[in-house]
């Protein structure tokens, strides 16, 4: 028996709040995590009267949702923590300081208090963004190997990693997960993760003081890392003093054989403008690109997202989604918890299909007019009559030229993809798919024929 009851004379001695608290843990493992936040977290324990536990709600909605979605759930899990108790009473905010003077003589109510506990420094790194929380496909597969052997020998392999891909594909996380490992792995180890905008405010503010003691502060902050991850490094064009002083504790970091990580939305080449000795640097380890996830991985990415966060999601919403979104895997998960939590408003325990379609009707119609490379070719062969594959081989007839060349250049107009990307679809280098981005702009001014074709294919890619 629980040592927190007694039982004697039909009455029950009870540490409400305690009682509560371990009924709401089993709760929550049979649950969605936002079901359990809308419906569950907000319900207070007000009273126990005989074998019943009263707990209070908001408004009379919330109190229909929670006994006609819920209520067999709680009792069986009060029924687990404590057998005696077993039926559940929901009554509403305005009624509970009647409820707890009519039950104060049948239950003993007490709080007990929580020893303080120490905690460790806090991580600079979610602990929730870890190798095995990632995804693995095809179109990541080279970086997670690329971050994994970094992370078991930092300073050894790989110096500097430079991770690069699109918005959204998941290189926080591989940035995250590296830091993670490191701390697990080696505690003895100073590993720093900044973005290039909190690393630029810490040089301003180290130089408005105005001292050299400040400035030689935040010298020391970066210059005595083991290992310095730095996030968005793209946001560094422009800056010169930032720049400048990048390059020094890059060149400091790296004769000290100390290891550095940076992740970007663009190759080196493709950063601009950019001092060339620090272009130069970036690329002297390894460059490893995250590319766009294949529908299967997608799938997975969704799937793995619902079983962590205990989302109970039918398989033909994940497809619905993963079908949806193309291009960018946040954006993907902020749809799915959406669904989600309209289910949970709604105190459905599933997210069905008809639920997403309602839940996501307005945000899905708009995602489909940021349209992902596919539908771009889609509409593209369809305008020419030439077959997707032909695009996209190195066929060298005019007419496939001409239309890969328009392909090329609608995706780098219409999508926030990486040069180097756009052209692994179509096999070629980032030079190529630049060349003919600038070749039909230029086309277009001149060639009257050619701005009607393209706008005819814009306008199909946008369904009008």
């Amino acid at each position: 028996m629980n040592e927190n009851f007694s039982i004697y004379d039909n009455r029950l001695e009870i540490n409400l709040d305690t009682f509560w608290q371990e009924v709401q843990e089993k709760i929550s493992r049979e649950m969605t995590a936002i079901s359990f936040d809308v419906w569950i977290k907000t319900l207070e324990p007000v009273s126990l009267q005989q074998n019943t536990l009263v707990v209070s709600t908001p408004s009379a909605s919330s109190k229909n949702v929670v006994l006609n979605n819920y209520k067999t759930l709680i009792e069986q899990k009060m029924q687990e923590v404590h057998p005696a108790i077993n039926k559940l009473d929901v009554v509403i905010s305005t009624e509970e300081e009647l409820i707890k003077e009519e039950s104060h003589a049948t239950a003993s109510v007490k709080v007990l208090e929580t020893p303080t506990v120490s905690q460790d420094k806090k991580s600079m790194f979610n602990p929730k963004y870890t190798f095995d929380t990632f995804v693995v496909g095809s179109s990541n597969q080279f970086a997670v190997a690329a971050a994994k052997a970094v992370a078991e020998n930092p300073g050894k392999n790989y110096n500097p990693l430079f991770i690069y891909g699109g918005v959204g594909l998941g290189k926080t996380h591989i940035l995250h997960a590296i830091g993670n490992y490191i701390q697990q792995t080696h505690p003895e180890l100073n590993v720093i993760y900044v973005t290039i905008e909190q690393f630029t405010n810490d040089l301003i503010a180290s130089i408005q003081t105005g001292n050299n003691s400040s400035q030689s502060d935040f010298r020391k902050k970066y210059r005595t890392a083991d290992v310095l991850i730095v996030d968005d490094i793209q946001f560094i064009i422009n800056k010169t003093s930032v720049q400048e002083e990048f390059f020094h504790t890059f060149n400091e970091l790296n004769q000290a054989g100390k290891q550095i990580i940076i992740s970007s939305d663009k190759p080196p080449k493709e950063i601009y403008p950019l001092e060339e000795r620090l272009r130069s640097r970036f690329e002297w380890g390894l460059l490893a690109d995250i590319g766009y996830p294949s529908l299967e991985t997608r799938i997975a990415i969704l799937n793995k997202k619902a079983e962590l966060e205990r989302m109970n999601v039918s398989k033909d919403v994940i497809t619905y989604i993963a079908e949806s979104v193309t291009t960018n895997i946040r954006e993907m998960e902020s749809l799915l918890a959406r669904a989600v939590f309209y289910a949970g408003l709604m105190g459905k325990s599933v997210v069905t299909i008809e639920t997403a379609h309602e839940a996501l009707k307005n945000y899905i119609v708009q995602q489909q007019a940021d349209v992902g490379f596919e539908h771009i070719l889609e509409c593209v062969s369809k305008y020419f009559n030439i077959n997707i594959k032909e695009l996209t081989s190195r066929k060298r007839n005019k007419e496939i030229v001409s239309a890969r060349q328009i392909s090329m250049y609608l995706i780098t107009e219409m999508l926030s993809m990486p040069l180097a990307a756009i052209g692994q679809i179509f096999g070629k280098d980032h030079a190529t798919v630049l060349y003919a981005k600038n070749k039909i702009e230029e086309d277009m001014k001149k060639n009257k024929k050619l701005k009607i074709q393209v706008n005819d294919i814009k306008q199909m890619i946008a369904g009008k």
